[in-house]
């Protein structure tokens, strides 16, 4: 199985802020940009596409589900982390308003929810249990989130759960794993004419 894994769009309005379920829409730039890593798609037909029901990434997907005439799959399951409290407010109002919760969570965000919101085990719970559901030998493309897109890499294990934020996963962006037994990690962060290994 192959699991095209493409990050929606920028979104309108993202800039500086805790963006979870905060339910925002493509920029006119990330619309430009999924048009163009689509347009230059290298890789395989996909059999199925899936998108988060965030519009960012319900945007983007359909961006996709034009190029390759598949109708996504919507699955909650593949939402980015939920900020709690902290949703759609800016990083620098938490850090300055809620420093205590704040410092608390950046140093245990694997098992620490902001408040009212997710931890990342629970994030990775969550993406796991879609991933179970896929067939053996299909290709899949799925449109999702930086944070639920590190957190399958991470609960697959082709990259260390530390060093899941550490990873480039920009906007409008690819990365691509393959499974055979043990998932295998292909390539990450690819722009358009990225090419298929």
């Amino acid at each position: 199985m192959k699991i095209y894994l493409v990050r929606h769009g920028e979104a309108e309005g993202s800039e500086g802020l805790a963006v979870g379920h905060l339910d925002l829409p493509l920029s006119a730039l990330g619309v430009r940009n999924i048009e163009a890593l689509a347009t230059s798609w290298q890789g395989p037909q996909p059999d199925r596409i899936f998108s988060s029901d965030l519009r960012r990434a319900a945007e983007s997907a359909r961006i996709f589900a034009a190029r390759f005439g598949v109708e996504p799959v919507v699955d909650a399951r593949l939402r980015e982390v939920s900020f709690g409290e902290w949703d759609g407010r800016s990083w620098d109002e938490i850090y300055e308003r809620d420093r205590q919760r704040y410092d608390a969570w950046t140093e245990r965000w694997w098992d620490l929810a902001p408040p009212g919101g997710e931890s990342f085990a629970g994030l990775e719970a969550r993406v796991l249990s879609w991933f179970r559901e896929l067939k053996e030998e299909e290709t899949v493309l799925a449109v999702a989130h930086g944070g639920s897109i590190r957190a399958l890499l991470a609960g697959l294990q082709v990259i260390p759960r530390e060093q899941a934020f550490d990873l480039d996963l920009n906007p409008a962006r690819i990365s691509a794993v393959e499974t055979a037994g043990v998932a295998r990690l292909l390539f990450l962060n690819q722009g358009p004419g990225w090419h298929a290994p």
